[in-house]
């Protein structure tokens, strides 16, 4: 996915931290109790609403970047603010349940972290 204008994430700006292509986008349908498939195997869709995830996967970190990604993604929810092909450049309500990082290596008493790609889900 192309960034225009970056993606913010309360107020911050990580645009800098993400790997070139490094945004995946995806719509993900929620279904009610209906859905599923009838005894004719015609489906049958229930659909309550719809939330988009971004996958994001960053370039190599510094030790205070890494820090600066980790304390901003750290509340149980964070407004993201970024340019989505469905409904344009909008802020909505996100959480990130999981944020890894390995070490990747340690030069001249600098790390360099690789973090693991991390989703953003849609309240």
């Amino acid at each position: 996915m192309l960034i225009e204008t970056g993606i913010m994430i309360d107020g911050v700006d990580i645009t800098s931290l993400i790997a070139a292509e490094g945004v995946d986008w995806s719509r993900n349908d929620v279904d009610g109790h209906n859905a599923g498939r009838n005894l004719n195997a015609r489906e049958i869709r229930d659909r309550i609403d719809t939330k988009i995830r971004l996958d994001i996967t960053c370039r190599k970190l510094t030790w205070e970047e890494l820090q600066r990604l980790a304390a901003v993604l750290y509340p149980e929810f964070v407004s993201v603010t970024y340019d989505d092909p469905l409904f344009g450049h909008r802020s909505a309500m996100f959480y990130c349940s999981k944020q890894e990082a390995g070490i990747f290596r340690r030069r001249r008493s600098t790390e360099q972290w690789t973090p693991k790609p991390f989703a953003l889900v849609e309240q």
